[in-house]
């Protein structure tokens, strides 16, 4: 038994000894967009040969019916959720969680999603964040969501000299069932930022012919 808590205790130190580890981004530019989901449902109207996502929906546990409580489609942050965005970086739980009765379709780019960062500075939103465009129309498909499932992301840690508030918004475009472009927010979280990552991109240089991205 002793052996057990101790063991125990070893990892949850050594979980935290690698959360301090971890750094918050510090970038003079806007992030490309990383939001990568996989599918419930295949697209049988795209054309094929789109990078496929593994980051599929899940079913709502019992934490995802705690933090999304009522029954709409909604874009929750999780600050509190830890954990490591890539080598070295710190991050944070982003949850895209179908709480309707209904299918969800979204427009996807390679598996990317439409999901960007926006910044609350000089009085309005502004995006922190952009998406690349494809100039392959392989690249275009849909990725669908069921009902009572959701998508797990997770998002860097940014800091810079300007603190605000951020949120996560999801273009959903026109929807089947609805006649407006649809935008849905998260809940809005603190942070900092820098300036220059309202105005300059992050850029990308393309490897070969099956990187069709210039941005």
């Amino acid at each position: 038994m002793k052996n057990s808590i101790l063991t125990t205790l070893l990892i949850i130190c050594f979980g935290y000894a690698e959360a301090q580890d971890l750094k918050c981004l510090d970038v003079q530019y806007k992030l490309r967009g990383y939001f990568y989901a996989g599918t419930s449902k295949t697209d049988t109207e795209a054309p094929g040969g789109f990078y496929q996502a593994q980051n599929k929906p899940i079913k709502n546990n019992q934490f995802i019916k705690e933090i999304g409580k009522t029954s709409d489609f909604q874009l929750i942050v999780n600050t509190d959720s830890i954990t490591e965005f890539q080598k070295g970086v710190k991050g944070f739980k982003v949850f895209l969680i179908n709480n309707t009765d209904s299918i969800i379709q979204l427009s996807a780019q390679d598996s990317r999603i439409s999901v960007i960062r926006q910044v609350f500075y000089n009085n309005k939103w502004q995006d922190i964040e952009y998406l690349p465009s494809s100039w392959c129309g392989n690249s275009y498909h849909s990725v669908y969501i069921n009902p009572n499932e959701y998508w797990d992301f997770t998002a860097p840690c940014i800091e810079g000299k300007i603190k605000s508030k951020f949120r996560f918004r999801l273009h959903i475009g026109m929807m089947r069932n609805l006649e407006d472009i649809v935008n849905i927010y998260s809940n809005e979280f603190e942070g900092s930022f820098n300036k220059r990552q309202l105005k300059k991109e992050q850029g990308h240089k393309p490897i070969n012919i099956m990187d069709p991205y210039n941005n």
